[in-house]
């Protein structure tokens, strides 16, 4: 991946989350320019919510059509910045699935008799997903002359993950203070596997309330919304006969105005479900950037669908 872009610009480096956001697409070895690829995005999201905005609004004579430009570009922008981190997240926790079995086997072979650069060999030719290629990097550094603490350091600094940069630091303290590293290692494997099995069993008791936000946040409450839209509607429509024309404009405007904060309110519950799902489930924020656009999408073709049935039924139309 090149870095050209944003090597060219110094003042980028001062920035946290850009640079976090780098390293990302770097541990993924994706092949374009972290800054080139931002621009990408946003560049792509507008051209699309603008298309959709003028096909919605031109072709299809829809009333939403500015919300749905909207839509479009939120959900676009999110699921094309979004996806280099999602498939950089992936990894970081395939790497922390196998982390458990990888130290055992370390543990194994130095009990047998092994060096660490052998441990960390057998490691690395084992079948261990994107730790294999962590663990020949370790082996790189040992082969370059660094000691066996700062090869290790480089696994911490090249995975973001809590888990592993605890684990590392527990062992180069264990082997700064002499202790024996085939015990330090058993008991930190197990560690390991019992912190990622009480990860799994938190999915897996979490799944029906995740299962109830979805349903709720996404189905039930923009149908209910659809339907009150359209019953403010058919009153306005029913008074607006009895009033002047003055008055008559002015609750127009107010139903304009109800619509819009109705739809204001499904965005926002939308993107506050997403959040709440991804805490309860995962315990990360940051894993709401998956569920986002989908709740978000359903959440609006529910209130849209909704609406015009609702409104056909009532001979109201949209």
């Amino acid at each position: 991946m090149s870095l050209q872009l944003v090597n060219n610009m110094p003042f980028l480096k001062n920035i946290g989350m850009f640079q976090s956001y780098c390293r990302y697409l770097y541990s993924i070895e994706f092949p374009i320019d972290p800054l080139l690829w931002l621009v990408f995005s946003a560049l792509a999201a507008t051209v699309a919510g603008i298309g959709s905005w003028l096909v919605a609004g031109m072709a299809l004579g829809l009333p939403e059509a500015p919300q749905l430009g909207v839509l479009f570009f939120v959900v676009l922008i999110d699921l094309m910045i979004g996806y280099p981190y999602i498939k950089a997240k992936q990894r970081i926790d395939a790497i922390e699935e196998e982390l458990s079995d990888a130290l055992r086997q370390m543990a194994d072979t130095l009990r047998s008799g092994g060096t660490y650069e052998y441990a960390l060999r057998e490691v690395a030719q084992s079948e261990f997903g994107p730790l294999k290629k962590e663990m020949y990097e370790v082996i790189r550094k040992l082969e370059d002359g660094e000691n066996f603490e700062n090869s290790l350091r480089t696994l911490a600094d090249n995975v973001d993950s809590r888990l592993v940069k605890r684990t590392i630091t527990v062992i180069v303290d264990s082997v700064a203070a002499g202790a024996g590293l085939a015990n330090v290692l058993e008991e930190i494997a197990e560690d390991v596997r019992e912190s990622h099995r009480m990860n799994k069993e938190r999915q897996a008791r979490t799944v029906l309330q995740v299962i109830f936000m979805f349903a709720a946040g996404g189905f039930i409450a923009p149908m209910i919304f659809g339907f009150v839209s359209t019953i403010s509607k058919v009153l306005i429509n029913a008074s607006v006969s009895a009033v002047s024309a003055e008055k008559a404009m002015e609750a127009r405007d107010a139903l304009g105005i109800i619509q819009m904060s109705i739809q204001a309110y499904i965005f926002m519950e939308a993107v506050a479900t997403a959040i709440m799902i991804s805490i309860m489930r995962d315990g990360k924020i940051t894993k709401s950037i998956i569920y986002i656009p989908v709740l978000l999408c359903i959440a609006y073709v529910s209130y849209l669908v909704a609406g015009v049935v609702s409104g056909a039924l009532v001979g109201v139309g949209k």
